[in-house]
């Protein structure tokens, strides 16, 4: 165990010195007499000038700053960063002793791979496999097998199959490959089957302008195949070219038209149902093909709100639904108000599904509007224990207190002071007080991953205590603790989220839950949409709401993004008839997507949010309503459904709103 490990717990004392040449000793003395909390922001600036020297190849300086950082749990770093810039192969002792310290910390792999690189830079075979660990790399895995070649004797096609999966890929392989896909392909392995799954890898979802490529290896009867797919990936209207569908190789020209037809029945539903119904008697699909089709075209259609959906769903069976088809086949049901279809299906359904809060809701309301009150009020019942959105609607309906079956995460004091002192732990600590967010999630995750459960709960704690309320919600959800209520719905930014609401005349309680379910309050949360901050606001949105050009630095600011967050949902409430149900919505969906999904005539909301298109919004909708009330709850102490208590009775309508 490395020095580092020894004194990782001790009293921090050797906590400073200067670039200028204050030696480590002087640093000792100065500080013997410095609080914990003064030491460690002393490190964070050695450490700081460590790595700047370090960079600049100040070894000098660097060495008297390792020195006088001792302990410092961020010390790690510096060596790895050593290795990667100034290690040879004949650190070999260093190298290994750090990647055995560091063998589960995030540390372990960076350094591996860099390496790994080194090694084969430098054709250092053993060593290479001697380090090596699969997967890796796609180029340290052909390395792999180049070294084993170059270093093996005897039988080469055991180490020549292990090509097969770095092969079959839908992606360009890198140069550092083609050896030993030369010597691979001369030993006869790359048959034309493999060379056809590559292709379908490529032409679905992988990168499509590698298929003109395989195309040129495949025998030549068969290339015709391998243009079809690429035609069809860039454009799947090109499947009604019937020349390419000769019957030579009938199952391969299936599983293009089945890949195609589940795209096109998307960019053009009509021409996709014609093609259908006259297809070559030779394209015959498998069970497994044409249930993926009908499961598909389910969607689609009903997406596009095509008359041909109802058809494509009453082809499905009861055990063949998705949730995305089952979800669609309600919202059929729920749109014409056909209770006893509901009523029907739902005892077919599997147990996960017919037993899940949606359908026993449902079920039940089904029930009630067939006049079956009894029943239905017993499901209710039932429903009204469970702290979900079914569960609070259906505690609404009937009038009696909520469920929130909340527990606090209890562990002992010992257990969570043991966790806390943990170098992982420290490091993350560290890594977030330097604002390095992404290297402290790296690290967290690596414990999450190693640590037992327990621990894992200790994590949470830990988590809670410093602030971090995305990766204490994260880890909650991860083990299971649903019941964690003080942890999972945390108050965070409590004073800002207060007076910019008052200030937009909106409920506290509401702006809460947005940023709960927007970012779980991770401030420097973003999108792959490009939204930013805590209530996740686009650039766009921020620039509207204050009417300037909005920086993503501002945006990162937890305070300022709240304000404007709060603005923005007072705004669409304003516009779209002081509703925040419809304004929940608009700030997941867009305001004129809101507008196009209102109904002509009124309708309950619980529908209405069942009919919303989008299953991110439908979600979305409901994970905000149920949050907000579980705030409600907690901030307020009261059992009472009061904000579902306004969902029970309230009807949406178009005709109500002036756009």
């Amino acid at each position: 165990m490395s020095k580092w490990y020894q004194q990782f717990c001790t009293v921090l004392l050797c906590a400073s010195s200067l670039v200028s040449g204050i030696h480590a000793s002087e640093a000792q003395t100065a500080q013997a007499t410095a609080s914990p909390i003064d030491v460690r922001a002393q490190q964070r600036e050695l450490f700081l000038e460590a790595e700047a020297a370090l960079k600049n190849r100040q070894l000098d300086d660097y060495s008297r700053l390792i020195e006088a950082l001792g302990a410092y749990p961020l010390v790690p770093y510096l060596e790895a960063d050593y290795i990667r810039l100034l290690a040879t192969p004949k650190d070999d002792a260093r190298v290994s002793e750090f990647l055995d310290q560091h063998y589960l910390s995030p540390l372990g792999w960076q350094v591996r791979s860099v390496w790994l690189d080194k090694l084969m830079d430098d054709h250092h075979y053993e060593q290479f496999l001697s380090y090596y660990e699969y997967p890796g790399s796609i180029r340290h895995q052909c390395f792999a097998v180049y070294a084993q070649l170059a270093t093996g004797t005897g039988d080469t096609a055991p180490i020549l199959r292990l090509v097969n999966d770095i092969w079959l890929t839908g992606e360009s392989l890198p140069k550092d490959c083609d050896p030993v896909l030369e010597a691979w392909t001369n030993a006869g392995m790359r048959t034309a089957d493999m060379i056809w799954q590559r292709i379908v890898l490529a032409a679905e979802g992988g990168q499509h302008t590698l298929i003109p490529y395989l195309q040129k290896l495949l025998p030549e009867n068969m290339q015709y195949l391998a243009e079809h797919y690429h035609r069809v990936r860039r454009n799947p209207a090109n499947l009604t070219q019937r020349k390419y569908l000769s019957g030579d190789f009938p199952k391969h020209e299936t599983q293009i038209v089945t890949y195609g037809l589940g795209r096109l029945i998307w960019r053009d539903p009509d021409v996709a149902l014609e093609l259908m119904d006259s297809l070559p008697a030779h394209i015959n699909f498998s069970a497994e093909q044409y249930l993926l089709l009908r499961q598909t075209f389910a969607v689609a259609l009903s997406l596009k709100d095509h008359d041909q959906a109802s058809r494509w769903l009453a082809r499905l069976d009861a055990t063949e639904h998705t949730d995305a088809t089952l979800h669609w086949q309600l919202a059929e049901w729920l749109r014409e108000g056909a209770w006893t279809q509901i009523m029907s299906l739902v005892p077919r359904l599997p147990d996960t599904q017919r037993e899940s809060d949606q359908w026993q809701y449902w079920f039940a309301r089904s029930l009630e509007a067939q006049g079956f009150g009894p029943v239905s009020k017993q499901i209710f019942e039932r429903l009204a224990q469970q702290r979900s959105y079914y569960g609070f609607l259906a505690a609404a309906k009937l009038k009696q207190s909520l469920s929130l079956s909340r527990e606090a995460l209890e562990l002992p004091p010992e257990q969570i002071s043991r966790v806390r002192q943990l170098p992982g732990v420290q490091r993350a600590y560290e890594l977030r007080a330097l604002d390095r967010g992404l290297d402290a999630r790296r690290e967290w995750n690596s414990l999450l991953e190693h640590l037992p459960p327990d621990d894992q709960r200790a994590l949470a704690v830990i988590a809670s205590d410093w602030g971090w309320h995305d990766q204490a919600i994260y880890t909650l959800g991860t083990l299971g603790e649903y019941d964690a209520i003080a942890q999972r719905f945390p108050t965070a930014y409590l004073e800002e989220h207060q007076q910019f609401s008052d200030a937009a005349n909106i409920d506290v309680n509401w702006a809460l839950a947005v940023s709960r379910r927007e970012s779980a309050f991770r401030d420097d949360a973003r999108s792959h949409a490009g939204a930013y901050g805590l209530m996740q606001l686009l650039p766009s949105t921020a620039n509207l709401v204050e009417r300037r050009d909005v920086s993503v630095h501002e945006l990162f600011n937890p305070s300022y993004n709240i304000r404007l967050g709060t603005r923005y949902l007072a705004d669409l409430q304003r516009r779209l008839g002081d509703n925040w149900i419809l304004a929940t919505a608009a700030y997941n969906a867009g305001i004129y997507r809101v507008y196009d999904w209102l109904p002509a005539q009124p309708m309950e909301v619980d529908r209405w949010i069942e009919l919303i298109p989008y299953a991110e919004t439908r979600n979305y909708v409901k994970n905000v309503l149920a949050y907000q009330q579980i705030y409600r709850t907690l901030r307020e102490n009261e059992l009472q459904p009061e904000l579902f208590g306004e969902l029970v009775p309230m009807q949406i309508s178009g005709a109500q709103l002036k756009r």
